[in-house]
C-alpha cells in the first residue's frame, strides 16, 4: 500500500465535471519520472473517492492512498 501527502497530488474539476488528479513524481537517484495524471468521470469506481476530497477541501495535511488511483473498485 501506498501514501502520499496530498499536497504532492492537485486534484480538480473541469468544467464537464470530470475530476482530475495529478499525482506529482519525485525525484530519486537523480531521475524524474513525469507526473501520473489520470481522470474520473461520474460512475467511474474511483470518482466519488476524489469528489469527496474536492468536497472536504483537499486539506493539504492528509494523507491519501494513491493505490487506489486508477485501480477499479472490489
Amino acid at each position: 500500500m501506498y501514501a502520499a501527502e496530498l499536497s504532492s497530488c492537485d486534484v480538480e474539476r473541469r468544467r464537464d465535471g470530470v475530476v482530475l488528479v495529478r499525482v506529482h513524481s519525485s525525484n530519486r537517484q537523480g531521475r524524474q519520472l513525469p507526473d501520473a495524471v489520470f481522470s474520473f468521470c461520474q460512475g467511474d469506481p474511483q470518482y466519488e473517492y476524489w469528489e469527496g476530497h474536492l468536497r472536504n477541501g483537499c486539506r493539504p495535511d492528509s494523507r491519501v492512498d494513491i493505490s487506489l488511483v486508477g485501480r477499479p473498485a472490489d
